[in-house]
């Protein structure tokens, strides 16, 4: 799908994307620009499609409330370590039909319901996914992970994030040869890519993690929106319930160094 000049998905055309299309596979937030996608209403026009929707929400779960019924989408997918959990592990909410007509793609343990020398047949959802042993442990810490978040609550998250979003974007935005991409406060999270003046943005990241500073530099998985940005990789920030504003500033003075170094006013 094209993007508007801030970031967001461009619709005008979704109608002629999405004819004759059997699969519509979105996200929910980018997580390259922090742009909030209206996911219920892109599901809806799958759906008139023809087309099953799947929604990448791994930057979508743990940073606002989510309701899979309001989505209505028909595939749902997110990650553990995003969310405070251990790597390795994550989630797929499908709706039952879809995934009672799929056939599993593992076989082992635990997945078969009976098995003959000529025929065999499954086990119900979710089993049949379910091969062999699954990752226990994995699976217990992303489980206190969701307990952790659900006792903050979802709308603190948000609410927590959006604020930092805020003072970061009005920060950073107000330094010089620092471009930010992406859509405004309204309709972004605090997943924040920007570009310093000519500095390459693995540069700039070696800088600011010699300053204690983490960031994420590259071309985050999304080639196609470099290209379309017009640079070879972006800086990216992403804020989260463990930062706060003191750590917006160390970033701005990190920046600040880097430019120094490179010698950009």
């Amino acid at each position: 799908m094209p993007i508007t000049s801030d970031g967001r998905l461009d619709l005008s055309h979704l109608d002629e994307l999405l004819s004759g299309a059997k699969l519509f596979a979105f996200t929910a937030v980018s997580n390259t620009l922090g742009t909030v996608n209206p996911v219920q209403h892109l599901s809806a026009r799958a759906r008139s499609a023809g087309a099953i929707s799947v929604v990448d929400a791994c930057q979508a779960v743990p940073r606002m409330p989510v309701d899979v019924t309001q989505w209505q989408c028909d595939f749902m997918a997110f990650s553990s370590h995003k969310m405070l959990g251990p790597t390795g592990i994550g989630v797929l909410w499908g709706r039952k039909e879809l995934l009672d007509a799929m056939p599993p793609f593992l076989a082992g343990g635990g997945m078969i319901n009976v098995v003959r020398y000529d025929s065999s047949t499954y086990a119900d959802v979710p089993a049949r996914f379910e091969a062999g042993t699954p990752a226990i442990a994995e699976a217990v810490g992303l489980g206190v992970a969701v307990d952790y978040l659900s006792a903050i609550g979802m709308e603190r998250v948000h609410a927590y994030e959006s604020q930092l979003a805020r003072i970061a974007l009005e920060k950073l935005g107000a330094l010089k040869n620092v471009t930010i991409y992406g859509p405004g406060l309204e309709h972004r999270t605090g997943v924040i890519s920007l570009t310093v003046g000519d500095i390459h943005a693995h540069d700039l990241a070696s800088i600011l993690d010699r300053e204690g500073i983490c960031v994420r530099a590259g071309h985050h998985c999304n080639q196609p929106l470099m290209e379309k940005l017009g640079v070879p990789a972006t800086t990216r920030a992403s804020f989260y319930i463990y930062n706060t504003p003191l750590e917006i500033d160390q970033l701005v003075a990190g920046i600040e160094s880097a430019k120094r170094i490179f010698k950009i006013a």
